[in-house]
Formats: structure tokens, C-alpha cells, sequence
């Protein structure tokens, strides 16, 4: 009876209590607290089937984006007190997403793409103390507070690429005891973005974009005085090492030096100078040039003379290449102008030459003779038709008729030609 006790006890807790952890996750316990962590399993949600009594949750190296508003809450994920969302794509955080943490102690949103935060996003967690929001992009922030929370002590803002820090980004962190500012882009600050910190008690500002200005010296001077944990950046800077060998040669005392052994010093005569005897010789040509004209005036000279010889010479080469009466100048003909003369000339030598062969005529090579239709006389004339008593005129023979000609006409003779 007891074997089956135990067994049904056994049953029983299974079947109510049977969460187990998720293959993309190792669950243990870390100083008693129940840890489950799910990292670099390309996560996009914060509900992955942990169980609900998870105290310690890290989701680092995932690719979840956005948080929404009651996402904790809804998941029954109420126990946190220590949360892990680093190197994650976060980019927008809805107001209410961390509703329902109410002992959450813990919260690294570091390595994310927040560009903004509302100011009261942790009021929902009122036992926050620890807040890392380093690697982040807040390049432009506000002159309003950055956070409001009333027991926060620890703020990361490491690397957020700051440029400028308002006088009332810190208005609301009373508690703050811990602030990181280093390797931003600050290049200097005022005693008024401190003031409102009293509990701060470590302070990093490491940056190489300090200019040591007024202001950035009053800062230091400041945490100084405070007794803060500060490693300071204003540092006095030591001798180069030509400063150093300067300072190592000995100084030599100067004595006074009479100036009557150093200089040239002549007594004053209150005779008259004599006068320089005066040159006789008489100057030359160019040297009276010189003395009378200056150099300009030499110049301008030579110019006129220049422009002078240069409108000669151009008056002499149109008077040479152009007409005097008309002042146009003859351009040498082209080819095309060219052959159309010779082929002018050409034509005229043709018409003249067979113009004088109709003029003089050879009177060795006779012309060829015109013969005109003619019949024999006995032939008898040809009727007429419609006018009666009228008859036609009977043909002629050749008007001109040579004794001894032939019948057939001699072939004609060759026109003259004329090679050129």
C-alpha cells in the first residue's frame, strides 16, 4: 500500500507540476534563484516556454525587436528580479512592457537600437537599481529628464554616442550613486548637469573629445570637492624633453656692456661737412635717358614706337595683297574655279576654231553637197486632186549637177579635233 502511495504522489506531481525547460534554453539555479538562460538561439519573442517561476532570465545575442506593452505580465512572467535583453535589435519599447515586474532588481537593454526612452518607462518597476542602457544611439537628448525613478543607483550610458548634456538630464535620479558618461561624444559640460545628483558617489568620463575649457575645469573641480570617485581627465601636462634640456643648461648672469667698446659712436662737430666735388664728364645718350625718364615712362615709349611700325607693316601688306581703288583683296582661286576656267577656255578655243572654218572654209576639201528628191524629165506631173484644170509644177532636177557625178554621195568628211 505504501509502494502505491508513492507512486500515486509521484503521478500526481507530474501531471500537475510537469513544466519542463525548453531545448533553446539551460535552467539552474544561481544563489537560489531559478535561472533559465535562452542565448544566441535566434530568439523573437520573450515567451518561449520557460517556466513562469523563472527568477533570473537571460535572452542576450537574440534578434528580438520590439517589446509590447504587458508582454511580461501576459506571459506570468512576474517573478523577475533580474532581466537580460542585451545584443538584441530592441528598437521600440511600448510604456507598459515592463508592467507587472515588480521585483525586478536587474535590467541590461545594453548593445541594442534605442534611440528614445520615455522618461517614466520604469515606473512600473519600483525596485529597479541597476539600469545598463550602454551601446545604445541617444545622440540628441532633450533638456528634460532622461529618466524619472525614485531608487535607481546605477546608470550605464557607456558608448550611447552623447552629444551634448542638458543642465536637466538628471533632474529626477535622487539615488543615483553610480553613473557612467565615458566614450561618448561630449566635448564639454557644466556644473549644473551634476548639481541635482548629491548621492552620486562614482563618476566615468573618460573621452577623447574633453576640450579643458573653463567649464569642463569647473566640473572637476567640483567632483573634487565632493569626494566622488573620479579619474581625472585635465591633467597637467609634464615638460617635452627639449623643455627638460632647457631647464637642465645652467643660466649665465649677463653683465652690463658699455656700448662705447661695442659700437662705432662719433663725436658730433658742429663744422660744416665738406662738399663732394661734382662730375664733370659729360653722359652719354643712354645715360641721359636713364636719368630723364623713368622706367615706366620708357615703357610707354616703347610701346607707341611698336604700334607705330606694327601699322606701317600692316598698311604695307594690304597696300601689296589688295587693290588700292576698290580695297579688295584677291583670293586665290580654288580648283572648282580653276577647272571651270580652263573648261571656259576650252569651249572658246573650240567655237572660235570652227567659226573660222565656216568664215575661211578649205577650199581642197569641198562640203558635202545637199541633194534634194528629183525625177527624170520624162516623168510625167502629178495630178491634182479637187481643183480642176490645174496641174502641178513638174520636179526639178539638182540645182547643181556635175558631169562626171555618181550616184552614191561621198561619205562626209571628219569634223576637225583639237587634243589639248
Amino acid at each position: 500500500m505504501e509502494l502505491k502511495f508513492i507512486l500515486m504522489v509521484v503521478l500526481f506531481s507530474a501531471g500537475v507540476g510537469g513544466e519542463v525547460c525548453p531545448k533553446q534554453c539551460d535552467c539552474d539555479m544561481d544563489n537560489g534563484l531559478n535561472r533559465a538562460v535562452c542565448v544566441d538561439q535566434n530568439i523573437i519573442g520573450i515567451e518561449v516556454g520557460v517556466p513562469k517561476e523563472v527568477q533570473v532570465y537571460s535572452l542576450s545575442h537574440n534578434v528580438i525587436s520590439e517589446l509590447d506593452n504587458f508582454c511580461f505580465k501576459d506571459a506570468g512572467y512576474t517573478s523577475l528580479e533580474m532581466l537580460d535583453l542585451s545584443y538584441n535589435l530592441i528598437f521600440w519599447i511600448g510604456l507598459h512592457a515592463f508592467s507587472g515586474l515588480d521585483k525586478l532588481v536587474h535590467l541590461d537593454l545594453s548593445s541594442n537600437r534605442l534611440r528614445f526612452i520615455p522618461s517614466d518607462l520604469f515606473w512600473d518597476t519600483p525596485e529597479l537599481d541597476t539600469l545598463d542602457l550602454s551601446s545604445n544611439v541617444f545622440e540628441s537628448l532633450k533638456n528634460e529628464p532622461f529618466l524619472m525613478h525614485s531608487k535607481l543607483k546605477v546608470l550605464n550610458l557607456n558608448s550611447c554616442r552623447i552629444k551634448a548634456l542638458p543642465p536637466r538630464l538628471f533632474n529626477r535620479l535622487p539615488n543615483l550613486r553610480k553613473l557612467d558618461l565615458s566614450e561618448n561624444y561630449v566635448v564639454t559640460m557644466k556644473t549644473e548637469v551634476l548639481l541635482p545628483l548629491r548621492k552620486l558617489e562614482r563618476i566615468e568620463l573618460r573621452n577623447d573629445y574633453w576640450q579643458c575649457n573653463t567649464d569642463f575645469i569647473a566640473v572637476e573641480s567640483w567632483i573634487s570637492s565632493q569626494g566622488i570617485t573620479y579619474e581625472k581627465q585635465c591633467k597637467k601636462k609634464g615638460p617635452q624633453m627639449s623643455e627638460k634640456m632647457i631647464s637642465i643648461v645652467p643660466v649665465l648672469e649677463r653683465k652690463e656692456v658699455d656700448v662705447n667698446d661695442v659700437w662705432n659712436i662719433t663725436e658730433k662737430n658742429d663744422t660744416m661737412p665738406a662738399v663732394p666735388e661734382q662730375d664733370t664728364t659729360p653722359l652719354t645718350p643712354f645715360q641721359k635717358f636713364d636719368k630723364e625718364f623713368s622706367s615706366v615712362q620708357a615703357f610707354v615709349i616703347g610701346l607707341e614706337i611698336g604700334l607705330a611700325i606694327g601699322i606701317v607693316a600692316t598698311y604695307i601688306w594690304l597696300n601689296k595683297f589688295c587693290t588700292c581703288g576698290a580695297l579688295s583683296c584677291r583670293r586665290p582661286q580654288t580648283r572648282r574655279q580653276r577647272r571651270r576656267r580652263m573648261q571656259r577656255m576650252d569651249g572658246d578655243m573650240r567655237t572660235n576654231l570652227l567659226w573660222s572654218t565656216i568664215v575661211n572654209p578649205d577650199l581642197e576639201t569641198p562640203p558635202t553637197f545637199r541633194r534634194q528628191l528629183s525625177l527624170p524629165d520624162r516623168s510625167a506631173p502629178f495630178p491634182t486632186y479637187g481643183l480642176p484644170g490645174f496641174t502641178e509644177a513638174p520636179l526639178q532636177i539638182d540645182a547643181i549637177r556635175m558631169p562626171n557625178r555618181a550616184e552614191t554621195p561621198p561619205p562626209p568628211y571628219n569634223d576637225c579635233r583639237i587634243n589639248i
